[in-house]
């Protein structure tokens, strides 16, 4: 979704505010609570990342954050495509693949 940003708001993920109606949480289900607390550890794990990374002064360290920003974002995707109950076709328009 990062790159989602980027490309068509022009504004990476941790300068963008997007208002967007998540299905409600259901606390009292388990898997509900499950998939909300991992949103939310993703999400605090992409902010931290991310001002990792605009802090930081080596190529490596920089290249090594990018990854797993990388890594971050697909995960999030994942969760977010789950949540809406996405199939593959779906998904592929989402991400702009042909």
């Amino acid at each position: 979704m990062q790159g989602w940003l980027k490309q068509h708001v022009g504004a990476p993920f941790d300068t963008c505010w997007i208002s967007v109606a998540f299905p409600a949480t259901n606390f009292s289900n388990p898997a509900d609570k499950v998939r909300h607390d991992k949103m939310v550890g993703l999400v605090e794990q992409m902010l931290s990342l991310n001002k990792k990374l605009a802090a930081s002064k080596l190529d490596h360290e920089k290249n090594t954050l990018q990854r797993q920003i990388d890594a971050t974002d697909r995960q999030i995707d994942e969760l977010v495509y789950e949540l809406y109950g996405l199939r593959e076709e779906e998904r592929r328009i989402v991400e702009g693949a042909q």
